[in-house]
């Protein structure tokens, strides 16, 4: 007999603990999960792409000063920042923007106070893991740096109670041991136009998020 996916993800036994899992597949996101929080100028967008492989498109406005959005649970924390796993992929579609994914405290700041996310575009001068704990953010680089690019690729966030690891297409970047997260957090997906009244677009086709 096939085990269910209770099994296949659970020890026998065990009380689950909370998993998200997101395809981004079909004619629009899930807004009954996903809340759209505008946070810079003007109104961007969330849809889903019409494309081969497009999966959910976060796009910016143009003709607005800094365009910015946050796709996440409203404010409802249910995840660990001392035990947790993001996994997702990314393809941004010009250099000129930014973009963080990953785990924080709030959708409303472009910077949570309790954050652990993965940044890419014109927010760093090479691709990094963000933290906070209730200060300011810290941008971390690999030893050796990841360079920006608008190739896909995947990432993979890991928290415990004395780190937060980072991993680029299957390779260790960043380990961290400060600036650590301590509040209950929830998934985010963050775009910003980086004060460019062009269009900017992100593409994700998968996000899964868990307490370990």
């Amino acid at each position: 007999m096939t085990d269910s996916i209770y099994d296949q993800l659970n020890a026998s036994g065990t009380i689950a603990k909370q998993r998200v899992v997101e395809n981004f597949s079909g004619w629009q996101y899930d807004n009954d999960r996903w809340f759209a929080q505008n946070i810079g100028g003007g109104s961007c967008t969330v849809t889903m792409a019409d494309s081969d492989n497009g999966g959910l498109l976060l796009a910016t406005v143009d003709g607005s000063s800094s365009p910015s959005i946050y796709l996440g649970f409203d404010n409802i924390c249910q995840y660990n920042p001392s035990g947790f796993r993001f996994i997702s992929t990314c393809k941004k579609n010009d250099d000129l923007m930014g973009i963080r994914a990953g785990i924080g405290s709030s959708d409303a700041s472009a910077n949570p106070a309790h954050q652990a996310m993965m940044s890419e575009g014109s927010f760093v001068s090479s691709r990094a893991l963000t933290t906070n704990n209730g200060g300011s953010y810290v941008d971390t680089y690999a030893s050796t740096p990841v360079a920006l690019s608008q190739t896909e690729f995947m990432y993979d966030i890991v928290g415990t109670s004395s780190s937060v690891t980072l991993t680029l297409d299957g390779v260790t970047e960043i380990t961290k041991t400060t600036a650590l997260p301590t509040a209950k957090c929830q998934p985010l997906l963050y775009i910003s136009g980086r004060n460019n009244t062009l269009v900017k677009t992100w593409n994700c086709k998968y996000m899964e998020c868990y307490n370990t």
